[in-house]
């Protein structure tokens, strides 16, 4: 049961930073899949992940979860994920749960490359 896309953009030439838009939602039933295609991103040289999650319209304690261990693995080698334009809805649940302080959440996509200093 897909009731979710992961749309990755390509790399450009040389470029560790990948970004990629979240489409639907992410829950148990479909957090299995997802880990998967983010670790192929991971996998193919990316240390910056950016998730454009505008269209994220539901993530459960389980896409958190997903997100969290992506997260880790980035942050092991140096990395950083970021977490573009939230949802009201999905923004308040990282706030609720205390997650606005462990997620870089940007609204702008000029702000990864400010804290990435470029």
């Amino acid at each position: 049961m897909k009731n979710y896309e992961l749309v990755v953009h390509p790399a450009e030439d040389g470029a560790s930073m990948r970004k990629a838009e979240v489409v639907g939602c992410l829950d148990s039933h479909t957090v299995v899949g997802f880990e998967r295609e983010l670790q192929s991103v991971v996998d193919s040289g990316a240390n910056v992940v950016v998730l454009d999650l505008e269209s994220l319209s539901y993530i459960s304690s389980a896409g958190i979860s997903a997100l969290m261990g992506l997260t880790h693995r980035l942050r092991k080698s140096e990395g950083e994920l970021y977490l573009l334009r939230p949802t009201e809805k999905v923004r308040r649940v990282f706030r609720t749960l205390g997650f606005t302080t462990i997620f870089r959440i940007v609204d702008e996509e000029a702000e990864v490359s400010s804290a990435q200093g470029k």
